[in-house]
């Protein structure tokens, strides 16, 4: 029995690695997922600096376009001053210059702002380019090791399968069926007593079922959660 009772609880480790290994195999491409959506905001945050200083640099030189323009209708209507024959054309004219005038120190003022913001953002975009680099090349070197772990994973869950089912089948039959029954119902199905308690559910063991646990000569289950009991030294 003391053979069977060990083999239980190599059983019971091997679930454990297998249900570990199910559990990291789910979240490793979650994980994944995550990270290449933190590579692809920071890239496209990179892309949108780089993108706004070159609209920035078109802007500012479609306002000096049209700048050029209206200083070309002021230098004509300046010119029309000489041929008008009533006062109320050439203020007309006048007003026509004023408004153009007016319009172009308000031009003025607006490519001042987008030089100012074109400024801010090449001061800026060296840092945000480097910490894009710094933090994809991290990113990217996580992603690689944790498809590397997937491979190993697979390999260790189907190591850890095929000496699982090698060792369900060394047990007798009804041990076997027992175990497999309490799989069903609870997470694990073989507990190890420490501190005289139940691993499984944490329930204090009288010191007459301790002592019936230390005998090691017949399969027993807790009596809170139905879960096989194996005693072990301390050791």
């Amino acid at each position: 029995m003391d053979n069977t009772l060990d083999l239980l609880l190599k059983i019971q480790s091997l679930n454990d690695e297998l249900e570990d290994a199910k559990a990291q195999l789910k979240q490793i491409p979650q994980e994944i997922v995550k990270l290449e959506k933190q590579i692809s905001t920071r890239e496209e945050d990179l892309k949108n600096a780089e993108t706004r200083i070159l609209d920035l640099k078109k802007t500012y030189k479609l306002k000096e376009i049209e700048i050029a323009d209206n200083e070309e209708k002021i230098k004509k209507l300046n010119t029309q001053t000489f041929a008008v024959k009533t006062n109320e054309e050439y203020r007309a004219i006048l007003n026509e210059v004023d408004f153009l005038k007016q319009k172009n120190k308000e031009i003025e003022d607006e490519m001042l702002g987008l030089m100012e913001e074109e400024e801010k953002l090449k001061n800026s975009i060296d840092a945000i380019r480097s910490q894009t680099k710094e933090f994809t090349d991290t990113a990217q070197g996580r992603i690689a090791g944790m498809k590397k772990k997937t491979e190993s994973l697979d390999e260790q869950q189907k190591l850890a399968k095929a000496t699982l089912d090698d060792d369900l089948a060394k047990l007798p039959d009804d041990t076997r069926e027992l175990y497999k029954r309490i799989t069903k119902v609870r997470d694990k199905a073989v507990c190890a007593i420490v501190d005289n308690t139940c691993t499984g559910c944490y329930a204090n063991l009288t010191h007459q079922f301790l002592n019936e646990l230390k005998k090691r000569n017949k399969i027993l289950l807790c009596e809170t959660c139905g879960r096989i009991l194996v005693y072990t030294t301390p050791d």
